[in-house]
């Protein structure tokens, strides 16, 4: 045997170190990558859900106007709807002021509402998730309904609300109003930028 051939313990540990090193990088590259293409899905199924499906984009209320929402609203034990609820920002905020509300977001594309749901598990909020089309949900029972659309989506559920909502249910939408019924009060933000419209079923 010609011992200079084997490698001493030093070119050993040498070569191992290396492999795991290449190995940990692979891992990270192969995770990056995963991640890429995650986010690359995600904007592809944003994209075609918007202009393809009339969807409204994945877009939060700012803190200010949650705050201000919430001010102006009184949800003590009453159920309460987010349409289109994304990561459910407004009733994650809205169940620290009201923590014995029922509170039911509602969200279709999958991304936020795997967000949402993930967030709501964290908090322990005990929110609701509901993983539907908003124009099929059952809003029968809602209080309050809070929504961050779009100019045809609120088109749209204009009649939904008409024929589903209960008398004294109240919607309450950030920016964009029902096409043809006059909001009883609308709040203004930003020096007129944004404004939050609010409706009262009769």
């Amino acid at each position: 045997m010609d011992l200079g051939s084997i490698p001493s313990e030093g070119t050993r540990n040498i070569l191992v170190f290396n492999i795991g090193k290449n190995m940990f990088s692979f891992i990270i590259l192969i995770t990056i990558l995963l991640l890429l293409l995650f986010l690359l899905f995600f904007i592809v199924a944003q994209f075609y859900s918007i202009i393809f499906k009339g969807f409204a984009p994945f877009i939060s209320s700012g803190e200010e106007v949650l705050h201000k929402v919430i001010s102006e609203i009184n949800a003590q034990e009453k159920t309460v709807f987010e349409l289109g609820c994304g990561r459910a920002g407004f009733l994650r905020s809205l169940r620290k002021k009201y923590p014995k509300a029922r509170l039911i977001g509602v969200e279709l594309l999958s991304f936020p509402y795997l967000v949402a749901q993930i967030q709501n598990s964290l908090s322990k909020s005990g929110i609701e998730i509901r993983k539907e089309d908003i124009f099929k949900t059952d809003i029968s029972k809602a209080d309050i309904i809070y929504c961050y659309l779009n100019v045809d989506t609120m088109r749209k559920l204009e009649p939904k609300f008409k024929t589903e909502c209960k008398k004294g249910a109240q919607i309450v939408s950030f920016q964009f109003k029902l096409p043809s019924v006059k909001p009883e009060r609308t709040i203004e933000l930003d020096e007129g930028k944004n404004k939050v419209y609010f409706y009262t079923i009769k």
